[in-house]
Order: C-alpha cells, then structure tokens, then sequence
C-alpha cells in the first residue's frame, strides 16, 4: 500500500536542451526534421520526463503497470526552455482486488502552465490478471485502414534501454529478463509511453506545428508490445468542428492484429 490520501510533489526543473531532446527522440525512433525546424520540443517528450521524474520519486513497486494515459499541450515550449514539474497524486482506488493510482502531472515554462499529462497505473498485487498475454493476442482485430501515414516501429531491447535512460523510467519490466519472466507477461515488454510516442509520432508528420503547439491524447493501454514485435500506429479523422480534429488513434502489432492502445488525438489548426 503506497498511500491513503492525495498528496502533491514539486518535481523540480531541468532544462529541455537540444541534446537530451535529440536523445529522446533517438530512443523512440523519430527522426521527423519537424522539431528542428520549429524549435519546439516533442510533447511526449515533456510528458516523458515528468513521468520518469514522477517515478524516482515515488519509488512504485517493480511491474507497475501503464493503464491510462492523458496529455495536452497548452502553449509550446520551445528547445532550450527551463521547465518546472509539479504533480498531484490520488488516493488509490481500489476494485476487484486491484489497485489503482492516478497522479496528474503539470508542466511549466516560463511561468505559463504549457502540457498536463494525467497517468493511472495498476500496482501490482501479486494476483493473475483476467486474460493472459496470449489470450489478449487471439482476441486482437485487424487494424482499420489508416486515413493518415502509418507509423511502423520494430521493438528491440536496445531502443529499450536507450529510452528508459531518456526518460528516467527504469521498470525492471522493461529491462531486466530474469524479472520480467517472473510476471504475468513472461518476458520484457516496451514502455507504454514509448508505444504511446509512435502514435504522437503519426499526428506530428501529419499536422506538423499544428500538433505540436495543441496536441491532446486520450488513451488506453490494451495490450503489450513484445522486443521483436512489429507495431503500426494508425488513425482516422472522426471529427471536424472550425478549427479542431479529432482522430481515431491506436497503436496494433502487426503480426497477431492484437490492439494494444485505443483512443483518441486532438489538435486545433492554427490558421
């Protein structure tokens, strides 16, 4: 048991400069040339770091695991900006024996709140889940058609460590195979933040600064994604009112059809 009443963290600040931005998006596969030539630092990136800075500071028990995620951007930060993390934590919510925490994590630069990313992860209790890896595998889909340029990524355990490194989250899950053959996945599995990043991966080469200065992500993570998976980020427009889109967003492995996040992606054109 972690805790039993909200709290609330001041995480601290660091500094978004080039080469830890250059770093994270090596971890993650995107060499888009969008950032550079905006100056404007990757979302996911700054959703990242506040979880990984979140993380050391809790201590959460090894094979906690990624549920829920949330992030919107509201003013873009800038390469080279001086950045203040604050987080607040929920009381834990309990159901069918499981525990659940969620912590909201705000992100400051130059005294402008710019991004809040909202997390809930699933403390591990040591009891199986509902439905076993493979199972979740046999109930996979085929991925819809994708209305914008697929996202393609192959998951390997050096992109695992380069990104545990760039973002500070060192879950032995992701890291450690003795560890993770221990739980109900039976070997190492991605970040969820790291699958997460193909899909913010997809909205940026679409949209380019439009994404990157209004960015909202709402998603669930159904699914893990496994070192020499093939995963595809897709999306559909499912939504038009003046100046904002929505998108149908997910993340599928390739080669079961299995989902492993569902959800959605929103931005405002900016004229």
């Amino acid at each position: 048991m972690l805790l039993e009443t909200e709290r609330n963290f001041d995480l601290g600040s660091f500094n978004a400069a080039q080469d830890l931005v250059d770093e994270y998006l090596r971890s993650v596969g995107d060499d888009l040339p969008i950032y550079n030539e905006t100056g404007i630092v990757p979302p996911l990136y700054l959703a990242a770091s506040a979880l990984g800075a979140l993380l050391r500071t809790l201590a959460l028990p090894p094979g906690a695991i990624h549920s829920l995620q949330e992030v919107a951007v509201l003013a873009p930060v800038a390469i080279g900006s001086e950045v203040k993390i604050r987080a607040m934590m929920e009381k834990p919510r309990r159901r069918a024996g499981l525990e659940f925490l969620t912590t909201v994590c705000t992100i400051e630069s130059g005294g402008t709140t710019a991004l809040t990313s909202k997390s809930m992860v699933l403390l591990p209790s040591g009891e199986p889940s509902e439905m076993t890896p493979k199972q979740q595998q046999e109930r996979g889909i085929q991925a819809a058609e994708s209305g914008i340029p697929v996202i393609s990524k192959e998951i390997n355990q050096k992109q695992l460590n380069a990104y545990a490194k760039a973002s500070g989250d060192d879950n032995p899950l992701h890291l450690d195979p003795e560890f993770a053959a221990g739980t109900q996945f039976d070997a190492i599995i991605a970040h969820g933040m790291l699958t997460l990043a193909f899909i913010s991966e997809m909205m940026a080469a679409a949209h380019g600064r439009d994404w990157l200065q209004s960015a909202s992500l709402r998603v669930r993570f159904k699914g893990a994604a496994y070192v020499g998976d093939r995963l595809e980020a897709r999306g559909n427009l499912t939504k038009e009112q003046g100046s904002s889109q929505t998108y149908s967003v997910g993340v599928w492995n390739r080669a079961s059809g299995q989902e492993l996040i569902s959800g959605t992606a929103s931005f405002k054109k900016q004229g």
